[in-house]
Formats: structure tokens, C-alpha cells, sequence
């Protein structure tokens, strides 16, 4: 019975450590496409702003496809970490709204490339939220 019980404890603090260790990475990853995200999107509004001023931002153009690169390539390496532990479906959206994005501000279409940006953050948020510890979650 005593090494039943050994074995049982084990097992769970396996599991709760691998939880702890996962939600931790989910949420710094998060932060951190959050971040670069938002870089993009000042600078996608900077550009904007000046097209609609008929100012040039050919440098801020380049400075947008470079973060955009950026962000493709660390996203590629959190996608590969996190399919492990969280629904394929859900990474799925986020790569979907990432090429979608990459996509209108290639194109210089603002107007659908920032909402595009900002449900690519929503749904990152949803991840960070659905895999964290809540009561919510439990039932």
C-alpha cells in the first residue's frame, strides 16, 4: 500500500510541475509576440499616417518587413514548443491571422492588415487565458 501511494504522489507531482513549467513558457511567449506585435502595429499606423500626408516611408516600410520576418521566424519556434501541450486548432488560427497580417501590410492595406494584428493578439490572449489554472478551466 505504501508504495502504491509513493507512486501515485509522484505521478502528480510530475503532472503539476509539467503544468507549472508549460504555463509559464505559454505566458512568456505570449508576452512576448504581445510586444513585437504591438511594435508592428505602431509602426503600420506610423505609415499610415504618413501615406495619408503623402510624407515617403520606404525606410519604415523596410523596418516593418524586417520585424514581420522577426516575428514569422520566433513564431515558428514557440509554434513547435507549445503543439506539444495546446490544441493544433489553436495554434492554427494564430499562424492563419500571422500570414493574413503578413499578407495586407506586404500589400500596404492598413485598413485590414491592424485588425488583423490585433485579432492575432486576441486570439494569443485566448491560449495564455484557456491554458492557464483557473476554477473557469477546471469544469
Amino acid at each position: 500500500m505504501q508504495k502504491e501511494i509513493t507512486i501515485i504522489l509522484i505521478i502528480i507531482i510530475v503532472i503539476i510541475t509539467a503544468h507549472i513549467v508549460t504555463q509559464n513558457y505559454t505566458k512568456k511567449s505570449v508576452l512576448f509576440m504581445t510586444e513585437k506585435l504591438n511594435e508592428i502595429e505602431d509602426i503600420a499606423k506610423q505609415i499610415d499616417e504618413n501615406d495619408k500626408q503623402n510624407i515617403d516611408s520606404k525606410e519604415m516600410q523596410d523596418e516593418l518587413s524586417k520585424k514581420i520576418n522577426d516575428i514569422r521566424t520566433e513564431w515558428s519556434k514557440i509554434n513547435k514548443n507549445m503543439a506539444f501541450y495546446i490544441e493544433h486548432d489553436e495554434l492554427e488560427k494564430v499562424n492563419t491571422s500571422l500570414i493574413l497580417m503578413d499578407g495586407y501590410l506586404n500589400m500596404e492595406d492598413y485598413s485590414q492588415g491592424v485588425p488583423e494584428l490585433e485579432n492575432c493578439e486576441y486570439i494569443l490572449r485566448h491560449i495564455k487565458d484557456k491554458q492557464s489554472l483557473q476554477i473557469i478551466n477546471l469544469f
